[in-house]
Formats: C-alpha cells, structure tokens, sequence
C-alpha cells in the first residue's frame, strides 16, 4: 500500500527513469551527457529523501560520493568521460551501498553488450565524434547507455521496494 510518505519517493523515481532515457538518447545521437540531466537526478534524489528514512538516505549520499570519487580518478587518467562519470555517481545515491553491486553488474554487462555492438558494421550508424573521423576501432563508445541500463535496473530495484 503506497503511503503519503511514498509519493516524494515516487516523484523522485519518475523523475529519474525520465532522466536516464534522456541521457542514454542524448549519449548516443552525440556522445555528450548534458550537466542538467545529473542535476535533475540528484535534485530527485533530495526530493525522494523527504519520504525516507534518514539513515538510508545519508548511506546513499554516501555511496554517490564515493562513485565520483572514484570515477574522479577514472577521468583524471582520461578513461572516462565526464559526463559518464557525473552520471555514475548521481545513480550511485539511488543505489546506496544495498543496490551499487546490482548496479556495476547491469552496468557491466549493458556495457560489454554495448561494446559487442560496437565491434559489428553497426557503429558506422553512430555519429562521428566532436575529435573527427574515427580509425579503425577508435570509435568511441556512448558509455551512458550503458550507465543509463543500470540506472534503470536500480530504479526497478527501488520501485519494488514500495510495494
């Protein structure tokens, strides 16, 4: 039975499903993750907050810290994009330290998936990227989708947890 305390929550995971979709289209029509989409996923976040428990909340907070942390080192070494990385740690929140390995595993296999994909004649249907023409299997690769497939598994995850 959803409760009054539920409806920010509700609110918070409409709003983030949204969000991923548009940052998965976005990623692959131009490899670029727009900073609103991260912005309105963490502003869902603090919306949903306001129907959770305290202790829940600050271990996603927690959680989402520690994936821009590391995803921080990720770009620093230039093997990651920004934008992916922003947009880890905004779905990291959602995830919190009981849903982040069930985010890493979609994540992985949407991402080797991905990659798969991206080795056939299909990526010549990808737009070429801002640097130029790509050679040979340089073409880079719309991590978000990825990224964006175990957000929404997360966002599943968390729905369920409402009924």
């Amino acid at each position: 039975m959803i409760t009054l305390h539920d409806v920010p929550v509700i609110a918070g995971l409409s709003t983030t499903l949204a969000a991923l979709v548009w940052a998965a289209a976005s990623d692959v029509r131009r490899y670029l993750i727009p900073n609103r989409i991260p912005v309105i996923i963490a502003v869902a976040y603090a919306v949903a907050a306001m129907g959770t428990p305290f202790g829940a909340w600050l271990a996603g907070l927690a959680t989402g810290l520690a994936a821009l942390a590391a995803g921080a080192l990720l770009f620093w070494r230039g093997w990651t994009g920004g934008g992916d990385v922003k947009l880890a740690a905004v779905i990291a929140l959602w995830a919190g330290p009981a849903h982040i390995s069930d985010f890493a595993l979609v994540t992985s296999v949407a991402g080797a998936a991905l990659a798969g994909l991206m080795l056939t004649p299909l990526r010549r249907l990808m737009p070429q990227a801002a640097e130029g023409p790509a050679e040979g299997l340089r073409q880079p690769m719309p991590f978000g989708v990825a990224l964006a497939a175990g957000g929404l598994w997360v966002v599943v995850l968390q729905f369920a947890t409402l009924a």
